[in-house]
């Protein structure tokens, strides 16, 4: 059993984006919304306070409670962040493996790897360079994902 986490240069990288979209929005309905001084600062505060919440606290608990976890015969992600879910699948039942890899993927830990089964997948978000490459050795291994 080998459990894989949710790398931490993602949620930087994601961090960063809420911030500076948060920020230019503020920008903005400070540009646009000059002569309506109330319904700027109200526009203001709830981006910013939205970008504050889900950047330092939301995705935080997102990420520390994120885990993929691999045995011989099944995959399993838990994840949550008020509630626990847990999505399992047996390695057997895999019809194909859908591999994502984002630009700068051994830096950001953009990388994805999609178990679709029947009826349904199974997504393993967040992963970095050298969990993904051991993943689908260990898939290839298994006979379940053919790398081209």
């Amino acid at each position: 059993m080998k459990k894989y986490y949710a790398d931490s240069g993602a949620l930087q990288l994601l961090q960063i984006l809420i911030c500076t979209v948060s920020a230019v929005l503020d920008v903005l309905a400070g540009i646009f919304l000059n002569s309506f001084p109330i319904v700027m600062w109200v526009i203001t505060i709830v981006f910013t306070l939205t970008a504050v919440l889900s950047s330092f606290l939301i995705l935080p608990l997102f990420f520390k409670n994120f885990c993929c976890i691999l045995t011989d015969s099944k995959a399993t992600v838990s994840m949550g962040i008020f509630f626990q879910r847990k999505q399992s699948v047996r390695l057997d039942r895999v019809q194909f493996v859908q591999v994502i890899t984002g630009a700068f993927d051994g830096i950001l830990g953009l990388n994805f790897i999609i178990l679709h089964v029947y009826g349904g997948k199974l997504m393993m978000m967040f992963l970095n360079k050298n969990d993904r490459k051991e993943i689908t050795d260990f898939l290839q291994q298994k006979g379940v994902y053919y790398a081209p």
